[in-house]
């Protein structure tokens, strides 16, 4: 009899051992927490018009911070006319690598503007500051893709780059 109870006892046992095991180990496999880390930069942000300096202009979109190429932002404002801020941001690893930032606006004249229009006006803003001696404003800007701006602000960054033309073109 004792034989026969210990027997039972020991089934129990085993079957019991087996049946939490696999609660255990499934859970342990299946668990991956996922690391996500928190990257903050400071980013030097124009404001776009027709006299910003180019300096600023150049400037405009560096990032500065421990994990990146430059530390230390420079000090503001940059030279006379300058409009340039710095404004803190904080990144996680799964913004940077899943892509689910949101989209940023860009200040100017023109108010709040995308990001993408904010990268075209910055071109032709530079381009203006850097070489447009001699020529005439509409061959200038055949050099842009200007149908790249938004609909809603087109003519009004045409009218921008053309003042700062003018401007750029009568200091020679």
């Amino acid at each position: 009899m004792l034989k026969l109870f210990i027997a039972v006892v020991s089934v129990i046992l085993l079957y019991w051992v087996w049946h939490k095991k696999n609660q255990i180990f499934s859970k342990q496999n299946n668990k991956v927490d996922p690391f996500i880390t928190t990257i903050e930069a400071i980013e030097l942000q124009t404001f776009l018009d027709w006299d910003t300096p180019l300096s600023c202009l150049e400037g405009d979109g560096i990032r500065y911070g421990r994990q990146f190429k430059q530390k230390k932002p420079p000090d503001l404002p940059h030279e006379p006319g300058c409009r340039c801020i710095a404004t803190k941001l904080f990144y996680t690893s799964n913004d940077v690598f899943q892509g689910t930032s949101p989209a940023s606006t860009h200040k100017s004249a023109l108010g709040d503007i995308s990001s993408k229009d904010a990268f075209l006006l910055k071109s032709i803003l530079h381009k203006i500051i850097a070489d447009s001696e001699g020529e005439d404003f509409s061959d200038f800007l055949e050099q842009f893709e200007l149908n790249n701006f938004s609909a809603e602000i087109r003519n009004q960054a045409i009218s921008l780059a053309e003042q700062a033309f003018n401007a750029a073109n009568s200091k020679c």
